[in-house]
């Protein structure tokens, strides 16, 4: 909880942040589904199975030309999985993060009032909570340990870095609202993990994305 509201008000510059060159900030929100799983390496996992999630958040969208623009973003998303080690048992991770992102977006007409565009740049995530629940497999017994636990083998950092990808398609009625459904690959580019750790573990995950946004100014 520290940490949610050491960021909050940094978030609220982040996203208001920007000068239109063409057009209209548009303001938004949006929500969606994830499917995430954690990549290791330095330790063998005989299986692993996703996680799905729901994902909640905000941007605004700053025009640079009629093609191009910035979309700043401040989401909540959940991460992690379940893995599965034959001589230890299940290990289910959760993960939930307060994500900025600071996306290009290149936009393409199609007939009418709709238009597709591609979506990429950096993210940078800010762990609010997780947990790890361990199901030994020689015994019923579970043991769950909070991640920033130094009695753990595997602590998290306070912060996930990764980039983000995609593509979507937009319908804007009128000009009075914009329509939004995107699909976005994220992918951490360094450890999750403490750098004292055995192992190194990052994110991935697939998001589906629908949101709504208003034209200001």
């Amino acid at each position: 909880m520290t940490r949610f509201r050491l960021v909050a008000q940094p978030v609220l510059l982040f996203l208001l942040a920007g000068t239109p060159v063409a057009g209209q900030i548009t303001v938004g929100i949006r929500a969606g589904a994830s499917m995430s799983e954690v990549v290791v390496t330095g330790l063998h996992i005989d299986d692993q199975a996703p996680r799905k999630e729901y994902m909640l958040g905000a941007s605004v969208g700053v025009p640079l030309s009629p093609r191009l623009g910035l979309e700043f973003g401040g989401s909540y998303i959940q991460r992690g999985s379940t893995s599965t080690l034959l001589q230890l048992g299940d290990v289910d991770l959760r993960i939930q993060y307060l994500r900025l992102t600071g996306l290009v977006r290149a936009t393409a007409p199609l007939p009418g009032p709709l238009s597709m565009h591609v979506l990429g740049g950096p993210a940078i995530a800010l762990e609010t909570s997780c947990e790890r629940d361990t199901t030994l497999a020689l015994q019923p017994i579970v043991i769950s340990i909070e991640c920033d636990d130094p009695a753990g083998n595997a602590v998290t950092g306070p912060f996930d870095f990764g980039l983000m990808g995609g593509a979507g398609l937009r319908f804007t009625p009128a000009g009075r609202i914009v329509l939004s459904v995107d699909v976005l690959y994220s992918h951490g580019i360094g450890s999750f993990l403490e750098p004292d750790q055995d192992y190194t573990a990052r994110n991935r995950a697939i998001e589906l994305q629908a949101g709504i946004g208003f034209p200001i100014g």
